[in-house]
């Protein structure tokens, strides 16, 4: 049985969506490059590794932090 996507995987999802939206009404708009400026983010943020997003829950001041006030 799959596990349902993460947090990370639906936001990825939805703003691939968006510049995917964006490159489409660029594009009849009639500007090449940034169609396909918006077209690549959108498949770069599809094909970005989720695992990636997802461990980057460590915040940057966990190293000088006690233990007690890190963050989950």
């Amino acid at each position: 049985m799959n596990a349902p996507p993460s947090d990370a995987v639906r936001l990825l999802r939805a703003f691939a969506l968006r510049a995917w939206t964006l490159a489409l009404l660029v594009g009849i708009a009639g500007d090449a490059l940034l169609t396909i400026v918006f077209a690549l983010a959108g498949v770069g943020l599809l094909l970005a590794p989720a695992e990636t997003v997802a461990g980057c829950r460590q915040g940057p001041l966990d190293e000088v932090l006690p233990p007690s006030r890190r963050t989950p």
